[in-house]
C-alpha cells in the first residue's frame, strides 16, 4: 500500500514541476524580465546569499553530528534556489510580480548550473553525474518555462485562457504530492533523527530569511523579495535531484521540510503585505498575458 502512495507522490512531483514552471512562463513577458535584470548588483547579492552563504550556514549546523541521509537532504535543499513558489510569495507580500519572477528565474537557471558543481564538494562520498542531474532540470524546468514565455508572446489569447487552469493544476499537484508523500513514507516518520533534521532545516531557513533581507540594502521591496527568495528553496529542483539517490529518506526529508516552510513563509509573506489570510488554493498569480484581467482576481 505504501508503495502505491510513493508512486503517486513521484508522479505528482513531475506534474508539479512541469506545470509550475509552465505557469511562470505563461505569466511573464520577456521585456519585463529584462527590465529587472538590469538591477545586477541586487541579483549578484542574491546569488552570493543563495549559493554561498545559505549552504555554508547549513553545513555549519549539520557538522554538529547529524548524519546521512538527513545531512544529504539538508545540503541538497540548501543548494537549490529559485523556487516557483516565490511567485505566490511575491503576490502575498504585495510586491512586483515581475521582480519576483526575475529573481526566481535567475536563481533557477543558476541552480541548474551550480547544483551539480556544489553537491560533490559539500557531501562526502558521493559521485555526481553532472548530466544526470542537469538533464531533468533542463527538461522539466527550463524547457516548460521557455515554452510558456513563447506562448505568452506569440499566442496571448490562448495563453490567457490556459494559464489559470495550469496554475490550479500546479497547486493541486503540490498539495497532492505532499499528502501522498506523508502517507507513503509514514513508517519512516517514526525516526527521531528525521524530525531533528527538519527542525535544523527550519532554523537554518529562518536565518536565510534574514540573510536575504539584507540583500535589499535598505530598499524595502528588494529586501522583502530577497528574504522570501532566499528562505524558500527550490523544492522542484531538490525533489528532481533527490530521486536520483537510492535512499528515499532524502526525498522525504525535503518534502516535509518544504511543507513546514511553505506554511511559515506564506504567513510571513502575508504579514509583509496588506492581507491577513492565506488563500492556499488560489492560483499562482502573475501578469496575465495580453494585459487581460485575472478571472480569479479579488475585487
Amino acid at each position: 500500500m505504501f508503495e502505491f502512495f510513493q508512486s503517486l507522490a513521484s508522479t505528482l512531483t513531475t506534474l508539479f514541476v512541469l506545470t509550475s514552471m509552465f505557469n511562470v512562463g505563461l505569466t511573464q513577458h520577456p521585456a519585463r524580465i529584462a527590465k529587472h535584470l538590469r538591477d545586477w548588483q541586487f541579483l549578484t547579492r542574491m546569488f552570493v546569499a543563495n549559493f554561498l552563504v545559505v549552504p555554508g550556514v547549513m553545513l555549519l549546523f549539520i557538522i554538529t553530528g547529524i548524519g546521512a541521509p538527513y545531512s544529504t537532504a539538508l545540503i541538497l535543499f540548501a543548494c537549490a534556489a529559485g523556487a516557483p513558489l516565490l511567485i505566490k510569495l511575491t503576490q502575498e507580500s504585495d510586491n512586483d510580480i515581475a521582480a519576483g519572477a526575475t529573481i526566481q528565474m535567475v536563481l533557477m537557471v543558476s541552480t541548474v548550473g551550480f547544483l551539480p558543481f556544489l553537491l560533490p564538494r559539500l557531501i562526502d562520498g558521493i559521485e555526481v553525474d553532472v548530466w544526470q542531474i542537469a538533464q531533468p532540470l533542463l527538461l522539466q524546468m527550463i524547457l516548460p518555462l521557455a515554452l510558456g514565455m513563447v506562448c505568452h508572446v506569440g499566442v496571448e489569447k490562448l495563453a490567457a485562457t490556459v494559464q489559470p487552469w495550469v496554475a490550479k493544476i500546479s497547486n493541486l499537484a503540490l498539495y497532492g504530492l505532499l499528502i501522498f508523500t506523508i502517507i507513503g513514507y509514514l513508517p519512516e516518520m517514526a525516526d527521531v533523527d528525521l524530525w531533528i533534521a527538519i527542525i535544523i532545516g527550519v532554523v537554518v531557513l529562518l536565518i536565510a530569511f534574514y540573510i536575504g533581507y539584507g540583500t535589499g540594502q535598505g530598499n524595502t521591496n528588494r529586501a522583502q523579495l530577497g528574504a522570501l527568495g532566499t528562505a524558500q528553496r527550490n523544492t522542484a529542483a531538490a525533489m528532481i535531484t533527490a530521486q536520483s539517490f537510492d535512499e528515499p529518506l532524502v526525498f522525504v526529508t525535503i518534502a516535509l521540510l518544504n511543507t513546514l516552510m511553505m506554511f511559515v513563509l506564506l504567513k510571513l509573506a502575508t504579514r509583509l503585505g496588506n492581507d491577513s489570510a492565506i488563500a492556499f488554493l488560489e492560483p499562482l498569480e502573475a501578469d496575465m498575458p495580453g494585459g487581460i484581467t485575472r478571472p480569479y482576481a479579488q475585487n
